[in-house]
């Protein structure tokens, strides 16, 4: 009776690892991503700046650009860039991190909360680096990952990141 019962709880050991499991992947692919931008023009400059983030979003033709400071650029899209155009659950921060990033690479994120993971719910960026969600109250660090840092929920997760590449100072976001 004791061996079976040491083998049982042996064995609810080995797995309860696997079920604690709160790993991301780096890169996410749940929403499809596909949008390319030059970081060296307004207003997207801002974003090849450490600690300097920008949403870029969709509404309607038009492509709103907003700063970390409230600064709102809208411009229109080609048809071109229409048709293959993808943001996401609800748009893209795209920025450079100040923290552990002597390449000054370029990092995308989903502008919508992926706590409440719904389309309507997007971030709002703060002047230090920050983005918060107004639904939830979930709070996420761009300068480290998108990494939570703050929320009244358990069931946290970091942001949705996109691979980005880059060719000079054009800037493509795609999964």
């Amino acid at each position: 009776m004791k061996k079976a019962l040491s083998i049982a709880l042996f064995a609810a050991l080995c797995l309860l690892p696997a079920s604690c499991d709160n790993s991301f992947e780096v890169f996410s692919d749940k929403y499809p991503v596909s949008y390319g931008c030059d970081v060296s023009l307004p207003p997207y400059n801002s974003a090849a700046f450490p600690g300097t983030f920008i949403s870029v979003r969709k509404s309607g033709p038009d492509i709103i650009v907003t700063g970390m400071d409230g600064t709102v650029t809208k411009q229109q899209m080609t048809e071109a860039e229409a048709k293959g155009f993808r943001m996401g659950l609800c748009g893209l921060i795209v920025g450079t991190p100040a923290l552990d990033n002597e390449s000054c690479q370029i990092y995308a994120y989903d502008l919508g909360c992926p706590v409440c993971d719904r389309s309507g719910r997007r971030l709002e960026l703060g002047l230090t680096g920050t983005a918060s969600c107004p639904e939830c109250g979930t709070s996420f660090d761009l300068n480290n990952n998108g990494f939570v840092i703050a929320s009244e929920r358990k069931d946290t997760r970091p942001l949705y990141r996109y691979p980005v590449s880059r060719n000079g100072s054009y800037v493509t976001v795609s999964n």
